[in-house]
Parts: C-alpha cells; sequence; structure tokens
C-alpha cells in the first residue's frame, strides 16, 4: 500500500464494510469511487492523508468504508502503490499516452510532443502520437507522421470526418488505462467525445480570436471504456523539462534514433552533442528532433552545474 491508516485492529465486521474500487474523479477535494463490485460511491479522504502529504489522485486504485456522513457517505481508507504518477496533469496508473498533436490551428508544439516522449519510458508508458486536424495541411502532416514513425514511434491521424476504425481503438485501450496530453486547443476533449460518444465531456474547441481553449476541461476525469479505461486531462501549455525530474540519463529514452547508434561513436560517453567522431549523421534524426534534444540536454547540464551534481 503506497498509505494505508492503522487504526488498531481490524475488526471482521470493518474488513466485511471495505470495498475496492478507483479514483475516476475528484473536485474540491470529494471523490467519486467506481467500485469493483460495480457501481460507484463518493468519498473523502482522512484527514491523516494530508497531515502525511498524500494526496489522493484520479486513477488510483483505493479501499474505502462508510463513513457514516449521508452528503459524502464513505471515506477513502487506503491507496494501493501506483505504477506512476504524473504530475501536471495530475493523474496515476497511466499504461498509454496518447499525445495529441494538431497539423495547424494552433502550430503544433514539438518541444512539448519531444518533452513529453522523453517523460514517457521513463514512467513506463507507452507513448502513441495522434495526429489531428489532418485535412488542415496534409502536406504537413505527412511531414510529421514521417519524422516520428521512422523515429520509431506509433502514430495515428484523424481529421474532420475521419477517426480510427473500431477494432483499432479496442485494441489500443483492452486493458489498459489511456490518457490524453498536449497542448491546448488540439481537440483533446474533441477526440474523447469521438472516441466514446459521451456527450458530457466538455470539449475543448479554439477560439478563433483568441487562438486558446473556450470550453477547455477543467478537471480530471477517468471513465470505463473499452475494456479499459479513459482519462481526459486538462489541456497545458507548457513543460519544462528541467522541473520534471528529467535527467541525462533520461533523455535518449525519448529519442530511439540516438539509441539505435549505441557503441558506433568514437567514445563511449558521446553525447552527441558536437563531439569528435560522434555517428550521430548515421542515427537518421531529423534536425528538428536533433536541435531539440540538445537544447534539452544543454538546459539539464547547465542545471547540473548549477547545483553541482
Amino acid at each position: 500500500m503506497l498509505f494505508e491508516l492503522k487504526r488498531g485492529k481490524f475488526t471482521a465486521e470493518t474488513v466485511e464494510k471495505q470495498k475496492n474500487g478507483r479514483i475516476i474523479k475528484g473536485i474540491g477535494g470529494s471523490y467519486t469511487i467506481l467500485l469493483e463490485e460495480g457501481g460507484s460511491v463518493f468519498a473523502k479522504p482522512r484527514g491523516i492523508f494530508r497531515n502525511r502529504k498524500v494526496i489522493p489522485t484520479v486513477g488510483d486504485y483505493c479501499a474505502v468504508e462508510p463513513s457514516g456522513d449521508p452528503d459524502i457517505p464513505y471515506t477513502i481508507v487506503s491507496i494501493k502503490e501506483r505504477k506512476n504518477l504524473l504530475i501536471r496533469p495530475s493523474v496515476a496508473n497511466i499504461d498509454v499516452l496518447i499525445i495529441a498533436v494538431s497539423t495547424t490551428d494552433p502550430e503544433p508544439d514539438l518541444k512539448l510532443l519531444d518533452k513529453l516522449l522523453i517523460l514517457c519510458p521513463k514512467l513506463d508508458i507507452t507513448p502513441l502520437i495522434w495526429l489531428t486536424k489532418t485535412d488542415l495541411s496534409r502536406e504537413k502532416a505527412d511531414a510529421l507522421i514521417k519524422i516520428y514513425s521512422d523515429a520509431g514511434f506509433r502514430v495515428e491521424q484523424s481529421s474532420h470526418d475521419q477517426i480510427l476504425p473500431k477494432e483499432k481503438i479496442r485494441e489500443i485501450f483492452s486493458g489498459n488505462t489511456v490518457g490524453i496530453a498536449g497542448q491546448s486547443g488540439v481537440g483533446k476533449s474533441t477526440l474523447c467525445h469521438r472516441l466514446t460518444g459521451m456527450d458530457h465531456i466538455e470539449v475543448g474547441d479554439i477560439s478563433e480570436r483568441l487562438h486558446r481553449g473556450k470550453h477547455t476541461t477543467r478537471h480530471v476525469e477517468i471513465f470505463p471504456f473499452e475494456g479499459g479505461f479513459l482519462i481526459d486531462t486538462p489541456g497545458f501549455s507548457s513543460l519544462d523539462v528541467d522541473r520534471i525530474g528529467i535527467e541525462e540519463a533520461d533523455l535518449l529514452g525519448g529519442y530511439p534514433e540516438l539509441l539505435r547508434i549505441a557503441g558506433k561513436c568514437r567514445f563511449l560517453d558521446c553525447r552527441h552533442n558536437g563531439e569528435l567522431g560522434c555517428a550521430v549523421e548515421e542515427s537518421g534524426i531529423s534536425d528538428g528532433r536533433l536541435a531539440r534534444y540538445r537544447e534539452f540536454l544543454d538546459i539539464i547540464l547547465e542545471k547540473s552545474k548549477k547545483y553541482g551534481k
């Protein structure tokens, strides 16, 4: 258990009253728990969670027991160990991360995409790049698909009138908890709606005047779907590589092209940053991807130098 209350001996009656479930929504300190036995209940965590700086998170597996409060009838008493945890947005136990990237309007934030691709292997998450709005610029869409497919990533695409076949959707979700991330306005909530048909998911449409989310999702919520779970996450437009726990050793996880040339450089400790005898040209990495890799590397090295690491 990540956290379990210790309040003396548990009686058989107490254990019998406990129910296992998963947090599917959290607003204002109250949580909706989807129970293993079926149905859902409202619950609040014990105050001791706050005292021990443990914050229940959407995606957590937990145990609850009756609280005696008719308004919030259950209390969260334990949280199971997490497979992983994303801080921004806050969500736990993700298996697959769909990284939504628009072809245009807004212009694709490839720095954010590459940062998320670095983060995924560090957290044992399988990334899936989903290119949206491909009908707005077929040329740009094809260029992005080639760059990231050649790098070794799975890339799917959709347009105004195109979505993946049902069998492919089932394959993505079956047994998995799937999150959707990406910059604001790329159509993440629209994608959720088109995948599930759930009308109550808010749509993050782009305001043509402001070019920002007009009705963007404001909280994280998880939905049972196709034998797995879909997590609808709020949009975000920045993610600082030096603030998400990424270290130099993590960088190559987001750059399979550079992993392919392991052992081919003149020096074993080559950072692929302009060193003599570097085999980076054999990797097939695009100029943009290589420039972003080196930018992230410089940020990490500068931070290490600053703090004497």
